[in-house]
Formats: structure tokens, C-alpha cells, sequence
């Protein structure tokens, strides 16, 4: 039985197709399927896709999926996919990333010795649109202590309480995982810009990880990626989804630091256009409408006094 699963979530990302493409066919690592989900795509990508396969025999799929109609979030493509896996191990290759040729050899490698854990990531060059290097992910996970080019057991705690704010994991791409045992709540991938962040705590809870302090995945900076700086919209529904992971994954310490980004991000734009509104903080749960309340008020006290050095 093939041990790994590449799902593709394909979405107008036809000028980086070949990069995906040619990264996973080179892998040298070679008990591996592709399933492939073009989320209705308005470009060439199905296209491109198509052609390569035909071109590159040797490059298995099992599944070769164009959706009749757009899902309207890439992350459908995560589910659709993990639906349909029945190996072992799962990589989920975004096609406006690449890879380094022994990503999945070494990742594999990491899993099959350490068989009680469920995830492995490795560290990320930044690139833009024409693989230019902008900078890497070492400085965010430097707290983890792990020598470069070496591996070690981060533990879930660590990963977990970085999330959503300041991810350790940034990039999908970097991760294989097993395949979930037990069916996936069906509200994680419900959300546009984050769902990847409640997939990987749900994954992990109660399980240590690994992280491969490599720089094997490369993760492109564009002006379409979810993760390029966001205008004031959409700035609103990431807290939007910063509320439901606090609901789904209650942490006091968390709410704290939620109130203060709303507040400083949002709440005090809106208040500037004269418009005043409380949603997103009275809808957190489990922590006492009053409760939360007095948060808001401590916290907006003391961001007038900070910003208008009273």
C-alpha cells in the first residue's frame, strides 16, 4: 500500500503550478499519491495540470478532481482530500509552494521513528513571485531551542499556546501528518483564512511533535496569498475566526491578548470613523459576559493612556 498522500488544492495559482509540480515529482521519496482538487479555476491551471500528467507518466494520481462549481475557500480542498486518503501519511503541497527534492524522504523518515507522533514541519524559506529569498521562518521558531539543520520533540503545549496569534507552523506545506484515525470536527475547516491553524490543534492535543529544522519548503509571498498583508475588511473577519479558535479552543490567557489586538487593530479604526461596536468581544463564550466586559474596559483604559501618554 502507497505510504503518502500529496493533496494538491489547486485555485489560479497557474503561474506557480509548474514549481509545485516539478518540486513534488522530483521528491526522492517515492511511495507517494497525488490527489489533485482544482477548486474551479478561472486561469490555465486545470490546464497545466492536465498536460503535465500526460507529460510526466511516472507522476501517480489517484484522484483528479476539477469542482463544477467554486467551493469558495481553498480549505474545502483540505477536507474534499483528506476524505479520500487512505495512507498512512498525509502532505497537503499548496500549489503556490515548492519544495526541496528530500522534503517527504526526511519528513517520512522522522515519522516512521517516532510512530506515537502525529506531525512533522520543518523550517520555511519566504520567497516572492520569482523565488527570490526574503527571509526564513528561524526567528519565529528559535524559541524551540533546535539547532539548525538538526530535529527535535517540540512539546504540543508549546505549539499549541503560539496559535492563532503567532503560529509556529506558518505554512501548511512545511507539514506531513498522519492520517486522523477519528473523524475531523466539521466546523475545522469552516474558516477562510485559518482553518489550518484549528486543524493542527485539534491534530495534535495531548501529543508532542516534531519539528525537522530544515529549510526544505519554500512559501511564496504574493499578492493573492491569504497570508500577505490584509486591508481593514479583512483584517475584521481574521478576528472573526480569532473568535471562533478561542470558542473552540478556550484559553484565559489567549482572551487577554485577543481584547488587546482588537483594540488596537480594529476597535480604535472603526471608533476614528465614528463607528463603536462590541460584536466580536460579546460573542467570545465560556468566559462571563461581564467578565469579558470588564477586559475590554481595563485593556481600552490602558491603550488611551498609552496612546495619548496620559
Amino acid at each position: 500500500m502507497t505510504q503518502v498522500s500529496i493533496i494538491v488544492p489547486s485555485y489560479n495559482h497557474g503561474q506557480f503550478l509548474m514549481d509545485r509540480l516539478t518540486t513534488i515529482a522530483n521528491q526522492t521519496y517515492k511511495d507517494w499519491e497525488a490527489i489533485i482538487i482544482d477548486d474551479k479555476s478561472t486561469d490555465n491551471s486545470v490546464e497545466i495540470i492536465t498536460k503535465f500528467i500526460e507529460d510526466n507518466p511516472s507522476f501517480k494520481v489517484k484522484y483528479f478532481i476539477v469542482n463544477e462549481i467554486n467551493s469558495g475557500s481553498g480549505y474545502n480542498s483540505w477536507r474534499k482530500g483528506l476524505e479520500l486518503v487512505e495512507t498512512e501519511y498525509v502532505w497537503i503541497a499548496e500549489t503556490d509552494d515548492y519544495s526541496d527534492p528530500s522534503f517527504l524522504e526526511e519528513s517520512v523518515s522522522m515519522l516512521d521513528k517516532n510512530s506515537s507522533l502525529p506531525l512533522v514541519f520543518c523550517t520555511s524559506n519566504y520567497v516572492d513571485q520569482e523565488c527570490n529569498y526574503l527571509y526564513d521562518s528561524r526567528k519565529r521558531t528559535s524559541l524551540l531551542n533546535i539547532p539548525n539543520d538538526s530535529f527535535g520533540i517540540v512539546s504540543n503545549d508549546i505549539v499549541i499556546n503560539s496559535f492563532p496569534f503567532n503560529p509556529l507552523i506558518t505554512n501548511g506545506s512545511s507539514v506531513v501528518f498522519r492520517r486522523p484515525k477519528i473523524a475531523i470536527p466539521d466546523e475545522t475547516f469552516n474558516y477562510r483564512q485559518m482553518s489550518d491553524l484549528f486543524f493542527w490543534t485539534w491534530l495534535i492535543q495531548k501529543k508532542d511533535i516534531i519539528f525537522l529544522n530544515k529549510k526544505l519548503n519554500n512559501f511564496r509571498r504574493h499578492p493573492e496569498s491569504t497570508t500577505t498583508k490584509i486591508s481593514f475588511s479583512k483584517r475584521e473577519l481574521l478576528f472573526e475566526e480569532y473568535l471562533g479558535y478561542l470558542n473552540m479552543y478556550p484559553d484565559e490567557s489567549k482572551i487577554n491578548v485577543f481584547i488587546e489586538k482588537y483594540i488596537n487593530e480594529v476597535w480604535w479604526l472603526k471608533f476614528k470613523k465614528g463607528k463603536i461596536s462590541l460584536t466580536q468581544i460579546i460573542n467570545l463564550k465560556g468566559f462571563g459576559f461581564l467578565r469579558i466586559r470588564l477586559k475590554f474596559i481595563k485593556y481600552l483604559f490602558r491603550f488611551i493612556f498609552s496612546k495619548f501618554n496620559l
